[in-house]
């Protein structure tokens, strides 16, 4: 990934969506207004923090990395693999009321100028772009998601209702819990062996603790490419929000004394 700090506010881009232009970005907790344990760059719209602040923080990261703040439209997420398609442009006037689209974890479009986001704080963060028919698709995957094969289903609809091609996909796999910190019992693991059989490659037991250490970022990676994907489109950030404090909010670390992070695209109207 690609770090970038415009004007103290920090975020991270892909190399391969970088390199096609498509505008997108994933917050770190630097550069916002935000005080206490929301410090400083929360988006959660329901943390519990001072909307004024959420807001301001929301104007800061949108002029960083380029987008209408005017035109974002965010998943409000409960751990499905509901997908939404967003096929027109927000026109209610609150920022807060109008934004959240209740019980979905999948957003996509092809409309441009419309920013699509997703929030996090160490579930996997899902982008992917087609370049062909100019379409992108964000994405909230959790334990419950990423075992329910939300990577694949975002990309079967991508395929079945943009038309898509799932080879010329390029995705990216953002900041999220690392294998190492992904720490389960064995009915969460046994969940993901039922569901991903393939998956029980990339589960790890200790058995001096009887804990299981999941590899999200692979399964998801796996995921997308037995849907299609090309394994060479595909990028993984490899960077664990448990781990970097500093930088990531983390729901296992922190508990619900936290911001959130968010992932953001945009198409280009020019585009």
């Amino acid at each position: 990934m690609i770090k970038n700090d415009k004007n103290g506010v920090v975020f991270y881009t892909f190399e391969n969506l970088a390199r096609v232009g498509v505008r997108h970005g994933f917050s770190t907790r630097l550069g916002g207004v935000s005080a206490g344990f929301y410090a400083e760059m929360n988006l959660g719209l329901n943390t519990g923090d001072d909307a004024r602040a959420v807001k301001e923080n929301y104007c800061r990261i949108c002029s960083a990395i380029g987008l209408n703040m005017d035109n974002i439209v965010i998943s409000d997420q409960h751990h499905t693999t509901n997908i939404h398609a967003v096929e027109e442009l927000p026109n209610e006037p609150d920022f807060f009321t109008k934004r959240q689209l209740n019980h979905i974890d999948g957003l996509m479009t092809d409309v441009g100028d419309v920013t699509i986001v997703t929030y996090c704080a160490d579930c996997v963060p899902l982008l992917l772009y087609d370049p062909v028919k100019h379409v992108a698709g964000n994405a909230h995957a959790g334990w419950r998601g990423t075992a329910d094969n939300m990577a694949g289903k975002m990309v079967d609809t991508m395929v079945k209702k943009y038309g898509c091609n799932a080879s010329d996909i390029l995705a990216g796999i953002g900041p999220s819990i690392g294998p190492k910190n992904f720490e389960t019992g064995a009915d969460v693991a046994d969940e993901f062996k039922k569901l991903l059989p393939f998956s029980n490659k990339l589960i790890y037991n200790s058995k001096e603790y009887d804990k299981y250490y999941i590899n999200l970022w692979q399964i998801n990676k796996q995921s997308l490419v037995d849907a299609g994907v090309c394994e060479n489109n595909i990028e993984i950030a490899e960077m664990c929000t448990y781990d970097d404090e500093k930088q990531f909010f983390s729901h296992r670390r922190d508990g619900k004394k936290r911001g959130a992070l968010a992932m953001f695209i945009s198409i280009p109207t020019e585009e």
